[in-house]
């Protein structure tokens, strides 16, 4: 499926489950939020196609989706974006001049 198309079957899935999709302009990636009693999902507007499908697919995984009829291609991009990836954590150290950037150990390192 192409990821304009795909795209816009997640955005359907999201008014199924009666949220809300924003697209913005700022400095964020975008996902879930709840401002009030209104639940949001917030897109990043200048994100290309793709990383707002993953975005999107990512808080949709915060509704129950049992009953909400999709696409098989939606709903298997909806199950990878369930599996926990394993990321390092970026410090950035002020207390030297070139401030260096040091990549940590992933989490579940047993640290």
């Amino acid at each position: 499926m192409r990821v304009d198309r795909l795209l816009e079957e997640l955005l359907q899935v999201a008014r199924r489950c009666g949220v809300r999709v924003r697209r913005e302009r700022g400095r964020f990636r975008g996902g879930y939020c709840v401002i009030g009693q209104e639940r949001l999902i917030v897109l990043n507007r200048a994100l290309p196609p793709e990383q707002m499908v993953l975005v999107l697919a990512e808080a949709l995984n915060y509704f129950p989706l049992e009953g909400i009829p999709m696409k098989p291609a939606v709903r298997a991009i909806l199950e990878e974006a369930r599996t926990p990836r394993v990321h390092g954590t970026v410090v950035l150290d002020v207390s030297t001049p070139e401030s260096l950037v040091q990549q940590d150990q992933p989490c579940g390192d047993g640290t």
